[in-house]
């Protein structure tokens, strides 16, 4: 799987389900065999509701589901229903746009967050069962005011036992909005390559060429196409 569709995997496996534990702050140290797959989560201590307590709950439920098997035909409602409310896609989208965000009146920024939004869960919605037996370590987690951090490590399933694969590290972005009532992640990155700014230089092109209008046209088409394909 190349880093384009690694992006949003992840995107889909550590936030699809959003359910934090309300009890004490306690470590998090689990491990657990579901169909002859382990799944392993690691972690920190992380306080009930934050933002690292978020990915480890998350990350361990969707893997469950994973190794499960989640069948093709539910994929797509699954991320609208439990995924997307975990993220800011208005913040995603504002950043993505950069400098041109501010190019696109009301109207269209509204539709501009919907699309972006739509193309990313139509996109990635065949990612889930790449990660099955997959293995997440949480190594670090950091809030600075209304933005956090969380740090990690994960290990994907070699095809070859004798050859393991290299621990690949990606790092959730994650904001509390003014009067929400938790943390939603708005970036991942990468290997230090975030998705955000690999849309950006995208969007960016299309909107020297063809302004937003361009954009929100071409955005639509992809849309179209996709959930075409899914149908």
């Amino acid at each position: 799987m190349n880093k384009k569709h690694l992006f949003l995997g992840f995107f889909v496996i550590s936030f699809s389900v959003y359910s934090a534990e309300k009890s004490a702050s306690a470590p998090v140290a689990e491990s657990m065999i579901l169909n002859k797959s382990e799944v392993t989560i690691t972690a920190a201590s992380c306080e009930s509701d934050s933002p690292c307590r978020v990915v480890s709950d998350t990350s361990k439920k969707v893997l469950e589901a994973v190794n499960r098997g989640v069948p093709q035909n539910q994929t797509i409602t699954l991320i609208n229903n439990v995924a997307a409310p975990q993220f800011d896609f208005t913040l995603m989208t504002k950043y993505a746009l950069g400098n041109n965000w501010k190019l696109a009146n009301p109207e269209q920024q509204q539709q501009l967050v919907e699309l972006f939004k739509q193309l990313l869960i139509y996109t990635y919605s065949t990612a889930l069962s790449k990660f099955k037996g997959a293995q997440i370590n949480i190594t670090s987690s950091s809030i600075d005011g209304k933005k956090a951090e969380v740090m990690s490590q994960v290990l994907m399933p070699a095809v070859n036992p004798s050859n393991p694969n290299q621990p690949i590290k990606v790092e959730y972005d994650l904001a509390k909005p003014s009067g929400a009532a938790g943390w939603k992640a708005y970036d991942i990155k990468i290997e230090n390559a975030s998705l955000v700014t690999t849309y950006r230089n995208q969007f960016n092109d299309v909107v020297q060429s063809s302004k937003i209008e361009g954009l929100i046209k071409q955005l639509q088409t992809k849309v179209a196409s996709l959930k075409e394909k899914n149908s």
